[in-house]
């Protein structure tokens, strides 16, 4: 299993599996690092993710047939949010979709990168489409409110502030591309560094007085914003409108793959399951619910957690979950069920 060049300053050897990559923990006190991430800055190791480059003369139009959003509409510099659907309307891949003057990155978790990649060679038969790994470069998040004031530390102009802009800088460690991000928590960009020189560049950050976060941090950062992870909270069974991707569908641009099923259900006007952050009732933080613990309302399984983690913000357990349309709506009081007892939890919404 790949080991993140990153990992090695993690706290007492506190490490973590994500996607087939072993990265830190925490570097730090996990609570110091969340306060981070939620009132100013902190940098985050994303080995986990991936990126696939497409190209060819067909890759756009190929692309536009394939995936959610409209990737016609961008020009270079900009990009999207988009789902890779199944033809059930079921997601093979939530990606970042960046657009550049040669190429079409597709930027995701490593399991859905990987995913995207069999299911877009599937398809591609006449078209000049050519689909590469990026073998080249390591993600990075720079994630909370002041984003841009770390970046102008470190002698980095921010980029424009349109969600998925991006552009390429020069500096002492390679060229490294910027894009901006608008979740989880206060937004922030990513950041695509040289592979072989992202300790180093990480090393520069810290000198700076950047502060840094590990795995845990983040995942309270990300649960609590309600914010999917892929192999996780969704999966090739979940339909995509059972989980909040509205900005990454287009229901404008014509025809994609998956698209029949997904206006089929919107004309319909719901699904029979939706996916909600929960806050639950409970002030110790051995009492967060697992992956699978059932959702209850009454005598009756309404839902599962699919992630959960604890919320120095709310000073309780935060959490994931699908549950049957009719509770989904922000303030209705549910019931998780867990190997140490019942607790009480209440549907929030999105942030």
């Amino acid at each position: 299993m790949p080991r993140s060049a990153l990992a090695g300053g993690a706290r007492d050897g506190a490490s973590v599996e994500v996607d087939g990559w072993t990265v830190a923990a925490a570097y730090d006190d996990p609570a110091h690092e969340y306060a981070a991430l939620r009132e100013s800055a902190a940098l985050v190791d994303w080995a986990f993710r991936g990126r696939l480059v497409a190209t060819g003369a067909d890759r756009v139009d190929f692309l536009q047939g394939m995936l959610s959003n409209d990737v016609r509409a961008l020009a270079p510099g900009t990009g999207c949010a988009a789902l890779l659907l199944t033809e059930q309307g079921k997601v093979v891949a939530d990606c970042i979709v960046l657009a550049q003057a040669d190429a079409i990155v597709l930027d995701a978790r490593a399991g859905a990168i990987a995913g995207a990649r069999e299911a877009l060679e599937r398809y591609i038969v006449a078209d000049d489409v050519e689909l590469a790994a990026d073998g080249e470069t390591h993600a990075c998040a720079l994630l909370g409110p002041r984003t841009d004031e770390a970046l102008a530390r470190v002698g980095m102009t921010p980029p424009p502030a349109t969600p998925y802009a991006h552009d390429v800088r020069a500096t002492a460690f390679g060229e490294v591309r910027i894009v901006r991000l608008p979740a989880p928590g206060g937004g922030g960009v990513l950041c695509l560094v040289p592979r072989e020189r992202v300790a180093a560049w990480w090393g520069a950050w810290v000198e700076a007085g950047i502060a840094t976060a590990g795995f845990s941090a983040f995942e309270a950062l990300r649960i609590e914003s309600g914010v999917p992870a892929y192999g996780v909270d969704v999966g090739p069974d979940t339909i995509a409108l059972e989980a909040p991707y509205g900005a990454a569908i287009s229901f404008g641009k014509g025809c994609y793959l998956g698209q029949e099923v997904v206006e089929r259900v919107t004309a319909r006007g719901h699904v029979n399951r939706k996916l909600v952050p929960l806050l639950v009732e409970a002030q110790d933080p051995q009492s967060v619910p697992h992956q699978g613990d059932a959702i209850v309302a009454g005598d009756k399984e309404i839902g599962r957690v699919t992630s959960a983690a604890w919320s120095w913000r709310a000073g309780r357990p935060v959490a994931l979950a699908y549950v049957r349309r009719e509770h989904v709506a922000p303030g209705t009081a549910v019931e998780v069920r867990t190997a140490t007892g019942t607790l009480t939890a209440v549907v929030q919404a999105h942030e």
